[in-house]
């Protein structure tokens, strides 16, 4: 998604508020979000704080699990809130 998507926006304002160092929202490296950029459904990725990504020595700093929690809840409040456009709503 580009940077200025109100999504996007709103998952940085959930995330700021936790993670205040928090400036932007991307995909670097191979995750899930492939699979859905293929088939052209906007993807972005977000997770708690950690290192070593993909690799031996990859973790997660624990104490950053709630934020992270709050955040993802935050961020689905904001969302629900957002105004729908017809032609990204869904017909399921």
């Amino acid at each position: 998604m580009p940077p200025d998507h109100p999504v996007v926006q709103a998952l940085l304002d959930a995330a700021g508020r936790y993670e205040p160092s928090t400036t932007s929202v991307g995909r670097d490296g191979a995750s899930d979000a492939v699979a859905f950029l293929e088939v052209g459904v906007p993807a972005v990725e977000f997770g708690p704080r950690g290192g070593g990504h993909h690799g031996p020595e990859e973790y997660v700093e624990i104490d950053s699990l709630p934020r992270y929690r709050r955040a993802l809840v935050d961020f689905a409040r904001i969302v629900a809130g957002l105004p729908v456009h017809r032609a990204e709503a869904g017909t399921a």
